[in-house]
């Protein structure tokens, strides 16, 4: 089926590439990954003594937030510390219309690592907020551990996703259940009060996996 869209302009994005030819880092001992970023270590110290590099040059995600974040790695081990990049949460937003947001596992690298999850998901129209909006397109959606009922996994597509997504992040930093979330007294009406439809939408208590299968348990 053939679809005609008119408009005035075409935004082509192609990606980005590091900009680090011809700064002679190999003159000053610093190499070079293999996609042309300065190598560094996981307290961001590159292959030269005394040499640092953060943020996109470092090949390090390319948000704000964590060139904001290696600042404070580096700062921190440049005082005397042991701050690390390793285990830290890279959580995603994408100001579209609705944004996109999600932080931790996605299903698709919850299952290349085997690791075993029940999902929970409702539309945006279960969101009191939302349909106050008049904002109902979208989704929420989260992977929850199978054996300590903690959130391993978060996207949301729709209003305020990331104010939504930041909540959820909130309470995976603090290593609590899901069920933190779903019996929390929530504000009425917010957009996070949509954590109560999305954590009661399926079995609180599911079924125990295959020990060689991914369990996968769809709300109903």
């Amino acid at each position: 089926m053939e679809k005609t869209l008119e408009g005035s302009h075409l935004l082509v994005a192609a990606g980005r590439i590091s900009n680090t030819d011809g700064l002679g880092l190999d003159l000053a001992g610093v190499e070079l990954t293999d996609r042309g970023y300065v190598k560094v270590n996981e307290r961001l110290e590159t292959t030269a003594s005394g040499v640092w590099a953060v943020g996109e040059v470092a090949g390090s995600p390319q948000f704000t937030h964590i060139c904001e974040d290696d600042f404070r790695v580096f700062s921190d081990n440049v005082a005397g510390g042991n701050h690390r990049t390793t285990g830290r949460q890279v959580p995603f937003c994408l100001y579209t219309d609705p944004e996109l947001a999600r932080v931790g596992l996605s299903e698709k690298e919850a299952k290349a690592q085997r690791i075993a999850y029940r999902l929970y998901k409702v539309s945006m129209a279960a969101v009191l907020r939302a349909r106050a909006l008049v904002e109902t397109r979208g989704f929420l959606k989260a992977l929850v551990g199978v054996d300590d009922d903690r959130i391993v996994g978060f996207t949301g597509f729709g209003v305020g996703a990331g104010e939504i997504m930041s909540s959820v992040q909130i309470a995976m930093i603090a290593g609590l259940p899901y069920t933190a979330l779903r019996d929390a007294v929530l504000a009425h009406p917010t957009l996070v009060e949509g954590l109560h439809s999305l954590f009661s939408s399926a079995p609180s208590v599911p079924s125990e996996p295959f020990a060689d299968q991914v369990a996968v348990l769809e709300p109903a």
